[in-house]
């Protein structure tokens, strides 16, 4: 019924071009443990898959099945999973399982650190969702006030109806809001002085599991997962929002279709600013957003299909401007086709731009300049099975000042890429550009190993070195930006429930990022 994993997910086995037996590895549900709060709280998988359990808080934690059935400490005959420590679990029986952290829950799930597996094709809501409640477009002209009529944001969103708006007057809302109820409008009538402050305590700032919710103009801040969160949903809009030191992602679509992404902010994640996963196919546009001082600026895993990361700048982030990648704990790898355009893509600790084990994307009119290995990796990804990076278009670019290539590629079976237009100077290895173009003959180029095994490592070190920096503090100490802009009407602009919000852009009209500091 259950069994333990190691704690190294099999990072060096080194194989050819192609994919190992995906039917060994049937997928992997992944939810963190932080303090305090699974995330995410509610995962659904097939009967016998395995459910990943990775402690990513500073105490130890459990996970007990409520009814008595399983628990981690009947797996590996201790209380709690260490810090950075893991333990998969299989369920044969389909059902909903609740679970609970013994240290941080009552045993009856009551309150505290509690979640669900929903195992098979099973019926399931949770006691909160107000089910039944129908998707609607047009907005009902009702505004619920925050403190006006109603003391608290989750007092609000539960009296709402689809089609309303809660808005939100200035002041510190020192609350988590879950939000199950379709087409609604959560706004702040000032981004700058609307804030969701988590105090490193709450899980997430605004979780959302109903279709077509719009999430406008306010700040979330100091969550321990995640500032702004879609999961499972169709119809999504984030804009004009500013997420700060939360202890995941800023602002995450999951599992999520047809959605926009616009005029937002991210700093101080120590995973990424941005995150869209676990869609395909997406059908979304991340734009004209700024992501600085983040682990990653953008992280796509597993995601792509009609996904377009457009008109924005990646700056200052601890490792890859944008990192579009393939991961076995999520769903849908491996991750592909993706359009990166008219991106500003600037001083990166690591890479501007590393596709690990992605395939089928598009690169094209960004400046990338001044980051700190690559401007552009392609790179493949060893997790429990292995993914070449493959048949990505690298096009019009500008690429200068690398720290060790402007262009580089690395791993096995890295086929079917191919470059062409691009202001460069420097490629790892030397040949990559001559023998990958876009038009005519592509002759075999495996690139240079050592940027594949130094990644190798890095991604060991962090499944198994509890001193990585992602379980250090940095992120919370991040320094707030200067005042975001706004969303042009405030308070009083038109109220527009996002149902089918996703347009493909008018890539024609996307230009080339202007020079560095012009």
């Amino acid at each position: 019924m259950i069994r333990t994993g190691s704690r190294l997910l099999g990072l060096f086995v080194l194989v050819g071009a192609a994919s190992c037996d995906r039917e060994e590895f049937p997928g992997v549900a992944i939810v963190r443990m932080v303090d305090n709060s699974f995330s995410p709280a509610v995962v659904r998988v097939p009967v016998g898959s395995p459910v990943l359990f990775r402690n990513m808080g500073r105490i130890p934690h459990n996970a007990m099945a409520i009814e008595g059935s399983w628990g981690t400490d009947k797996i590996t005959g201790r209380q709690e999973i260490p810090l950075g420590g893991w333990v998969e679990v299989r369920i044969d029986r389909p059902g909903v399982y609740r679970y609970y952290c013994s240290f941080h829950a009552a045993p009856d799930g009551s309150a505290g650190m509690v979640g669900t597996i929903v195992v098979g094709d099973v019926p399931y809501a949770p006691d909160s969702v107000r089910t039944g409640l129908p998707v609607v477009a047009e907005p009902t002209g009702v505004t619920r006030r925050v403190p006006t009529d109603y003391a608290t944001i989750q007092g609000a969103v539960d009296a709402a109806a689809p089609g309303d708006l809660v808005l939100i007057e200035p002041g510190i809302y020192r609350e988590g809001v879950t939000v199950t109820t379709p087409s609604l409008t959560i706004r702040g009538a000032d981004r700058n002085t609307v804030i969701l402050d988590g105090e490193f305590q709450r899980p997430n700032g605004i979780a959302v599991f109903a279709d077509a919710v719009a999430v406008e103009n306010l700040t979330v801040r100091a969550y321990a997962l995640n500032g702004v969160i879609w999961s499972g949903v169709t119809g999504y809009r984030g804009a004009y929002l500013t997420a700060l030191t939360n202890g995941d992602y800023g602002i995450f679509a999951y599992e999520s279709t047809d959605g926009v992404i616009e005029h937002s902010y991210a700093n101080g994640s120590p995973d990424s600013g941005f995150y869209i996963g676990g869609c395909q196919p997406c059908r979304a546009v991340v734009r004209n957003v700024l992501a600085e001082r983040n682990a990653l600026g953008y992280s796509g895993t597993n995601s792509g299909g009609d996904l377009y990361v457009i008109e924005s700048v990646w700056r200052n982030n601890h490792g890859p401007g944008l990192d579009p990648n393939t991961f076995d704990i999520e769903p849908y790898p491996p991750q592909r086709g993706t359009v990166f355009m008219g991106n500003l893509v600037v001083d990166n600790r690591t890479n501007g731009f590393t596709i690990l084990g992605g395939n089928d994307n598009l690169i094209t009119r960004n400046r990338i300049e001044r980051n700190g290995r690559a401007g552009v990796m392609i790179i493949g990804q060893q997790d429990r099975n292995y993914y070449p990076s493959t048949n990505n278009r690298i096009i019009g670019n500008v690429v200068r000042h690398s720290g060790q290539a402007d262009l580089a590629m690395s791993g096995f079976g890295n086929v079917g890429n191919c470059f062409a237009g691009n202001d460069w100077r420097t490629a790892r290895p030397a040949v990559l550009v001559t023998f990958l173009p876009c038009q005519g003959v592509r002759l075999p180029v495996y690139g240079e190993p050592a940027s594949y095994f130094h990644q190798a490592a890095a991604i060991a070190s962090f499944l198994n070195n509890p001193g990585d920096e992602r379980y250090s503090d940095w992120w919370q100490k991040e320094p707030p930006p200067p005042p975001q802009p706004t969303m042009p009407g405030g308070a009083s602009a038109p109220v527009v429930p996002p149902v089918n919000p996703f347009t493909p852009p008018d890539t024609a009209r996307i230009a080339m990022p202007a020079p560095v500091g012009s």
